[in-house]
């Protein structure tokens, strides 16, 4: 450190080179976060109507054509597009539902792939959209 006229240590910031790198850093994270977030909040909302479905044990009684009908009302309901009930379409993911003799499992697992920037995409894999609905009368 160089001193200045009076003895005391002078002060330095950083270069014009390592601001430019810290803004360049922080730009990609914002970008990042961007791109990103909007997957999370959509989320967030397929997550919330699977497990809305626990509230709803008559639709263990129906038939899986029934269940993926009614699912894809609620769907409909919330604007949820990335996670299909009725499998219509092989680009997006569908709903896989199994009926055993005590219970019905729901299974609205998926990934979905965002553009970052330049020639990066971000694939983000939500493994937490599962539920299990027993089937009233049934023992097992």
């Amino acid at each position: 450190m160089r001193r200045n006229v009076r003895g005391h240590a002078r002060q330095r910031g950083m270069s014009v080179w390592q601001t430019l790198v810290v803004l360049l850093v922080i730009g990609v994270g914002l970008s990042i976060v961007v791109a990103i977030g909007p997957l999370y909040i959509t989320n967030f909302s397929v997550q919330s109507t699977i497990k809305s479905l626990q509230n709803e044990p008559e639709l263990a009684s129906k038939s899986i054509l029934e269940m993926r009908q009614a699912i894809e009302r609620k769907f409909d309901v919330n604007q949820i597009d990335v996670v299909q009930a009725v499998c219509r379409d092989k680009e997006k993911s569908c709903l896989k539902i199994e009926k055993t003799k005590t219970s019905v499992r729901i299974d609205g697992n998926y990934e979905a792939r965002v553009h970052v920037m330049a020639n990066i995409d971000a694939v983000v894999v939500f493994k937490d959209n599962f539920v299990e609905i027993p089937i009233p009368g049934a023992s097992g």
